[in-house]
């Protein structure tokens, strides 16, 4: 749909100019309510497009966003109370995860900060859903978008245009980050779940994420992926894919990755809020630390416990109380508010302790009370006959603080599973433990036919960990 340039606004309507590349019909968007609307009003979700009786917020749920190219983007709006024509308010671009639908992905928490005097408005990304376009896997296109949007938006809505802020989960949370290196208008961004290198995430160690990225491959099914985003992610998913194509696909995946605009960042002291998940193993925390500790402007990164965006969801959908948004929400109101909350004068990074509520601080990352300890993998031990598989078969493995120096090579089968799962369903355990539901099991279990245990010495004191092994 095309979209107006004028926005009815409590207790008035504000006139906007119509631009050219817009080519908009003059039409109210939010009006008054009606005394029978006014009496039988409970939400804006119940209520699109009517000022609400109750805290003047207004909800408008199926935009159409021209982007620079001509792609359209669905979009939904929500805009704060307005009690003068010439009130201005800080705002925020959210941009969808990957396969997300823009327009109810963030919905309760846009709610939440309208109330509070923001303007919110969120997007699918190009090529998912609504918006017209192809998948680019974060490609510049993806990143002019988030510039497009604020376009619109100070052309059709009561924008302060000093205090804008970018932000999403996951793929919204890249996108975010990479855009406030590109945009000087935006001021901050607060990227949750996302990630800093790319191929860190989808080719650790020279090995692809199998898992994830097939749940990604999934996700491509509402969306029109580019022929190269297809043709890599297959690529990424095969063992025998070439070192040169793994190469290719690295280089792609550069001008990608948030990690590569650190120093566009930096340069303008641009404050950034980041909210990890230590289970994530779509996005692990450390390349995201990696890039945290390279930044020199203001920033807080928090780390909880959950897979990939699952901490951060229900504040997103449904606008509960939950910490990272409830941070986000601080790091808003200091940033683009002014407010003196002390957001960026506490310890700059925090992690919630696992199976509790306590969280510990470090003052920044890394941090030098912190050291690493590396343990090493031993061969198992001499051949035995094992009547699992009729074949032989090693004892357990070791760990220890000293490298080894045996070399051999061993047989795992892979007929049937072993004790240490938790079924078919590869996420199930990590999601489990987020809930605080840790899946317990006997290493004694543990078929040595089918699967390796390592032993080591008891620790002699207690050990804290922090973010999730690479």
């Amino acid at each position: 749909m095309r979209i107006s340039s004028l926005l009815a606004l409590p207790a008035m309507v504000l006139a906007l100019a119509s631009t050219p590349a817009l080519a908009q019909t003059p039409a109210e968007l939010c009006r008054a309510a009606t005394p029978a609307e006014a009496a039988r009003y409970t939400t804006p979700m119940q209520s699109p497009g009517i000022v609400s009786p109750i805290d003047g917020t207004c909800w408008i749920p199926a935009l159409t966003i021209p982007s620079f190219d001509g792609t359209k983007l669905a979009a939904n709006l929500f805009l704060p109370k307005r009690t003068s024509s010439a009130q201005t308010f800080p705002t925020i671009v959210m941009i969808a995860s990957w396969s997300a639908p823009g327009r109810v992905k963030y919905i309760g928490q846009q709610q939440r900060l309208a109330k509070d005097g923001y303007i919110v408005a969120s997007y699918s990304a190009r090529g998912f859903w609504l918006s017209e376009g192809l998948v680019g896997a974060a490609a510049p296109e993806d990143v002019r978008d988030v510039s497009s949007v604020i376009d619109w938006l100070q052309a059709n809505a009561p924008v302060d245009a000093s205090n804008i802020a970018a932000s999403g989960i996951s793929y919204g949370a890249g996108l975010s980050l990479m855009a406030l290196a590109k945009d000087a208008r935006i001021k901050t961004a607060v990227a949750l779940s996302g990630w800093a290198t790319m191929a860190d995430e989808l080719y650790a160690r020279s090995t692809g994420n199998v898992t994830w990225g097939t749940i990604l491959s999934l996700g491509t099914i509402v969306g029109r992926p580019a022929p190269e985003v297809n043709q890599y992610m297959q690529a990424l998913m095969d063992p025998d894919t070439p070192a040169a194509k793994i190469a290719e696909i690295t280089a792609w995946s550069k001008v990608r990755s948030p990690s590569t605009y650190v120093d566009a960042i930096n340069a303008r002291n641009a404050p950034v809020f980041i909210s990890k998940n230590f289970q994530d193993d779509l996005f692990t925390p450390n390349s995201s630390l990696a890039m945290f500790a390279a930044l020199t402007g203001p920033k807080k990164f928090v780390l909880n416990p959950g897979i990939h965006a699952s901490a951060e969801l229900t504040g997103a959908l449904l606008g509960a109380d939950n910490y990272p948004y409830d941070q986000a929400h601080r790091w808003f109101d200091r940033w683009l508010k002014g407010t003196q909350n002390g957001v960026d004068t506490e310890p700059k990074v925090t992690m919630q302790v696992k199976f509790s509520d306590r969280r510990e601080s470090f003052a920044t990352w890394p941090a030098p009370e912190l050291s690493d300890q590396t343990y090493y993998l031993g061969p198992r031990g001499a051949l035995r006959f094992d009547l699992g598989c009729l074949c032989g078969k090693g004892d357990k493995g070791s760990i220890s603080s000293s490298p080894n120096s045996a070399r051999g090579s061993d047989l795992i089968q892979n007929f049937s599973d072993t004790t240490a799962t938790s079924g078919p369903i590869p996420v199930l355990s990590t999601l489990g433990e987020s809930v605080n539901l840790p899946v317990i099991n006997s290493l004694l279990t543990v078929g040595l036919s089918t699967g390796v245990r390592y032993e080591g010495p008891t620790l002699q004191g207690t050990q804290k960990s922090g973010a999730s092994p690479s």
